[in-house]
């Protein structure tokens, strides 16, 4: 598949995205706060994120304390239901504990003080990290130009013909980096994030019957929009 095609069937996609669900303001959280949530977030959605953090943060004094918990502990903070909680939790820790061993302390403000470039190398060395998880820290804590992309996402993406078979997540980023602005990359992130917990019908199918029918990030909806979430996760 050539550029073109990659730029035709990404504008197509995000048009219907873009008709489907609402892109509220962005609520920016601290930048360590971000990183965790951004492991939450990973193959998973806003809800369940949103859960698992409220009870870590109600529950633990710090980061630092989440680092040394066992991943049993960390998984229960997920829940049963959790998608990949095993790996979430080890990838989590190792990521944490990474942090610990260049800082001596659970803390991002060395990246912070990095210029993009810099900043990009270090969090995508960091133990545990999937390509989601770095992209969104960058995204949303460095303001780097990133997309994140899942498993999940992934698959959508070449459903969608936005990304051709047999892609990587990184070769899928890549792709929509190079067609997305940056100043755009924070709406399609969420859009994405939407469209990939939304299990209702697929945007992309060829629309049928009454094209006024619209439908919610991950219900079905009436004639208004439904959030897709801002980079609060």
């Amino acid at each position: 598949m050539s550029s073109p095609d990659h730029s035709k069937h990404l504008n197509s996609l995000l048009k219907k995205l873009r008709s489907r669900y609402d892109v509220p303001e962005r609520v920016t959280r601290a930048p360590l706060e971000e990183f965790v949530y951004s492991f939450l977030l990973w193959e998973s959605s806003h809800a369940k994120a949103d859960s698992a953090m409220k009870r870590i943060t109600s529950t633990v004094v710090d980061f630092n304390e989440l680092r040394v918990c066992r991943p049993p502990e960390l998984m229960h903070f997920f829940g049963k239901s959790y998608p990949r909680a095993e790996e979430r939790s080890l990838r989590l820790r190792a990521a944490l504990q990474d942090l610990y061993l260049r800082e001596y302390e659970v803390s991002l403000d060395a990246a912070v003080a990095m210029n993009k470039r810099d900043a990009k190398k270090y969090i995508e060395s960091l133990n545990g990290l999937p390509p989601f998880v770095s992209s969104r820290v960058m995204l949303l804590v460095f303001g780097a130009h990133a997309i994140p992309v899942d498993d999940r996402t992934l698959a959508k993406l070449i459903a969608a013909e936005v990304a051709d078979h047999g892609s990587d997540l990184v070769k899928a980023a890549g792709i929509l980096e190079r067609h997305i602005k940056s100043e755009e990359a924070v709406e399609v992130h969420e859009l994405l994030q939407a469209w990939s917990e939304d299990s209702s019908a697929d945007p992309t199918a060829k629309d049928k019957g009454d094209k006024s029918s619209k439908h919610a990030t991950t219900k079905p909806r009436g004639s208004a929009k439904s959030p897709a979430r801002s980079s609060k996760g």
